[in-house]
């Protein structure tokens, strides 16, 4: 296979250190292109329409950065430095886990949604922790898990995201929605000397789905679609609000 790798904590993470290690059991090629700096909670943002110029430094044959999100990197990768397409798309090994309304945030999962745009399959991988990260379950499931995952195959507008717990027994492997978190109060602010500020979210780490099943000490894989839309909703008001709204254009 040939494997393009990227992530949202930066080329230097080792994270993405991990990650290619882990790749070498599949690839015949590996590739990784990723942001310069960390630019975790990029999500799907892009740096090119608004910025004049996105800088390419190349490391080796096959590794580079770029001063831009790791959407702009895989653009980046798939349009201008890889000579082929690549038959799988990794993204992380993410420093903290990417379930709940994480994923609306994360340049993990944003990356992968670029990889699935064009029908390439592709895999979010993130590690939980809590004081100090501990890679020990990546590097153990990891490899098993994308085997399976490649072998069992999923749509093409779909991105798989995996989160590994921090627990020191793993319980098993669950197919979990995305879940949401248990919010326990609001952001604080904290004003600085410098008139800058400080921001805390209090949010407790519990909740549904895969917030709570990482937190029990299973391996989580979400489905997550590009398209967003509410199906349900839609047809809804199809039926029932057509009326409503049929007068605003005469």
């Amino acid at each position: 296979m040939i494997i393009l790798i990227t992530n949202d904590d930066g080329f230097g993470s080792k994270g993405i250190k991990l990650l290619k290690e882990i790749a070498r059991n599949f690839a015949s090629e590996i590739w990784i292109v990723a942001p310069d700096t960390d630019r975790s909670g990029a999500a799907r943002s892009l740096d090119y329409p608004v910025k004049q110029s996105i800088g390419i430094n190349q490391h080796s044959e096959r590794e580079f950065s770029v001063s831009g999100t790791p959407a702009d990197c895989v653009i980046i990768a798939l349009n201008k430095v890889m000579n082929k397409k690549p038959d799988l798309i990794l993204s992380g090994v993410n420093i903290g886990s990417n379930v709940g309304d994480d994923i609306c945030y994360s340049g993990t999962i944003g990356a992968v949604m670029e990889g699935a745009a064009r029908s390439i399959p592709s895999i979010a991988l993130s590690q939980v922790y809590h004081d100090k990260i501990d890679w020990h379950n990546t590097k153990v499931f990891a490899p098993k898990v994308i085997a399976k995952l490649v072998k069992v195959g999923w749509p093409k507008n779909i991105v798989m995201s995996v989160n590994f717990p921090a627990t020191e027994k793993v319980k098993g492997v669950e197919f979990a929605e995305q879940g949401e978190y248990n919010i326990d109060g609001d952001l604080t602010f904290t004003e600085n000397s410098n008139g800058s500020f400080s921001l805390n979210w209090s949010r407790e780490h519990s909740g549904s789905g895969s917030v709570n099943k990482i937190k029990e000490g299973f391996i989580t894989i979400t489905p997550v679609k590009l398209d967003f839309t509410d199906y349900d909703t839609l047809n809804a008001m199809k039926n029932s609000c057509a009326d409503e709204f049929s007068s605003i254009a005469d």
